[in-house]
């Protein structure tokens, strides 16, 4: 869709993005092999999600490509060097970088909510609204799917330092109300005594590479989860089943 905005063709499904896209689409084709009217509620609900997560991880690759696109168009160190172009350019980036940061960490919460949900994992009674990774915090503290536990774990501290630093980014933009109207004032005081504000492009690019990093967990974290649920090994999917009930019963 927004490679249209660059006069590109629509994108070919590659690499991780296409991987994840396959192991959703697999496990929605198990899914749908029960005629609809003998589906459950909570299958039908499933089928949903997953149809979510196909929209969503699209709209992820696609602010990603925008934010790229965008930020190689800048070039100027100082702000007030830039041409108008240039400086709308910069705006364009900033504007799908920050959307595809929210977007990342919403995919990652909404595949601990599927998978609290899906597994029966009670990651609720940890905490009332949880992320993602309380959601692996639960798994890997009560033994719970240790087998996919343990991928996702690696995924996660494989890509903990950039990953830190999108969500620390994340949390400054959502909560962090004034934020860009500091920026805006700073940079309007500035102007206003001549001193020249500098524009650190180099940020730029050590920003996509976190927001990259960052994609790439999100994709594998996706397939991994997916993969498991069409080819889960069965006698650990049953002994997680029953520690799962087991600890209900104890509640």
């Amino acid at each position: 869709m927004l490679r249209a905005l660059f006069g590109e063709p629509p994108r070919q499904e590659t690499g991780e993005l296409q991987k994840a896209n396959q192991a959703i689409r697999e496990y929605l084709e198990r899914l749908a092999t029960v005629p609809s009217p003998k589906q459950s509620p909570r299958e039908r609900k499933f089928i949903i999600w997953c149809q979510s997560f196909l929209r969503a991880i699209d709209e992820l690759e696609q602010s990603q490509y925008a934010a790229a696109q965008y930020g190689r168009r800048v070039s100027s160190p100082y702000i007030d060097q830039m041409t108008v172009e240039e400086h709308m350019n910069y705006h364009r980036h900033v504007y799908f970088y920050k959307n595809a940061i929210i977007r990342l960490f919403a995919i990652l919460d909404k595949l601990g909510y599927f998978m609290n949900e899906r597994f029966e994992l009670r990651t609720e009674r940890i905490k009332t609204r949880f992320s993602y990774f309380t959601v692996l915090r639960n798994m890997h503290e009560n033994g719970l799917y240790r087998d996919l536990e343990e991928m996702l774990y690696e995924l996660k501290m494989k890509h903990k330092e950039p990953m830190t630093r999108l969500r620390n980014q994340r949390n400054t933009e959502i909560h962090t109300i004034n934020a860009d109207l500091l920026d805006d004032l700073m940079e309007a005081e500035q102007a206003q005594f001549g001193d020249r504000t500098r524009l650190e492009t180099e940020d730029i690019e050590g920003n996509m590479k976190d927001l990259d990093e960052g994609c790439l967990m999100t994709f594998r974290a996706v397939a991994t989860a997916f993969r498991y649920l069409v080819h889960p090994p069965a006698a650990e999917e049953q002994k997680a089943r029953e520690q799962a009930r087991e600890k209900g019963k104890q509640s």
